[in-house]
């Protein structure tokens, strides 16, 4: 899929760029460097939240295998890190082609009259045709990412929407009982802002996507059809259907739900209804169960990390005796 989506903008922009370079339209692309640099930012978060953890958490590692589970499969999970970075990678590039088309429709005269010695009617006509093919070419492309990475968005979104949903009632709950020093409440409001950014990124994107590919729509909607040319007229309504059947095309979370501004209104009021349908039934059997074991999770923290206290200072007290 990953190849067929590449390959796919490849094409794109052999067959964009004969038009860009010729009426000078600027490359709106992000360069290497910016990625690399989101990039090295990013694993180097990682990273450093991984040492912070370990360093003043509860479990020693002791073997690779311990510190391979470690890095792989608690939180941050690192497959977030992937499906976010690949998923705004390829969104991104996508949102700049959309930006390009604008580019090159902004180009054509006004009025869309032929202008001498700049534009004929068979330029106009030709750019038009060419603007369209590309704009279906570019919803195709797009299709094809929703269908790559929907399943990937969706667990995504859910597991993001499980996590926040029950740290916040966890933390209600209890905040008065278990008190993290200043090192692991950092950690945890780290993880927050995290999530929620993961999750806005993904959600700009895709609404910066939806707003380019539709803003021609205000261009179409300029001119007097009456008074144009037969074909550039009938150009102006293929391309009008074409958009009407490109906007029932959305990017979703493999078909569940569409992802846009208004999953951000959605995700809020879900959080706070689920909050506090949760506290409701606190008295629930599968509720106590997961107070209880939360509850027993904090005492072994605690104890754990006493007993890690008392064999270091055991260790150094012997050591001091010996010398």
């Amino acid at each position: 899929f990953v190849f067929r989506l590449i390959n796919g903008i490849i094409e794109f922009d052999k067959k964009i760029a004969p038009l860009s370079s010729h009426l000078l339209i600027p490359r709106r692309s992000w360069k290497k460097i910016q990625w690399s640099t989101i990039f090295i930012s990013l694993f180097a978060y990682f990273i450093g939240f991984k040492i912070v953890q370990l360093y003043f958490g509860p479990m020693q590692i002791i073997s690779i295998e311990l510190l391979i589970h470690h890095v792989l499969f608690t939180i941050p999970f690192i497959m977030d890190y992937v499906v976010v970075i690949s998923s705004c990678f390829f969104l991104q590039n996508m949102y700049v082609r959309f930006q390009t088309l604008n580019d090159l429709w902004k180009c054509l005269p006004a009025d869309l009259v032929p202008v001498s010695d700049q534009w004929t009617h068979i330029e106009i006509v030709v750019l038009m045709e060419n603007t369209r093919l590309l704009h279906a070419e570019l919803c195709n492309l797009l299709n094809m990412f929703t269908l790559g990475y929907g399943p990937m968005l969706l667990g995504f979104f859910i597991f993001s929407f499980i996590n926040m949903i029950c740290s916040i009632y966890l933390v209600l709950i209890f905040g008065a009982i278990y008190k993290p020093d200043v090192i692991k409440n950092i950690l945890t409001l780290a993880m927050y802002v995290q999530s929620v950014t993961f999750l806005m990124s993904i959600i700009t994107f895709v609404s910066f996507i939806n707003e380019k590919r539709l803003e021609i729509i205000s261009y179409l909607r300029l001119y007097r059809i009456s008074n144009l040319h037969l074909d550039i007229k009938r150009q102006i309504k293929m391309f009008m259907n074409q958009i009407s059947v490109c906007h029932s095309d959305q990017i979703s979370a493999f078909g569940f739900f569409d992802i846009n501004l208004n999953l951000v209104t959605s995700v809020l009021v879900l959080l706070i209804s689920g909050t506090i349908t949760m506290i409701q039934m606190k008295d629930h059997p599968m509720i106590l169960k997961l107070n209880n074991d939360t509850y027993s999770f904090f005492q072994t923290f605690v104890i754990r990390k006493y007993d890690m206290e008392c064999v270091v200072n055991a260790d150094t007290y012997v050591d001091h005796h010996r010398a």
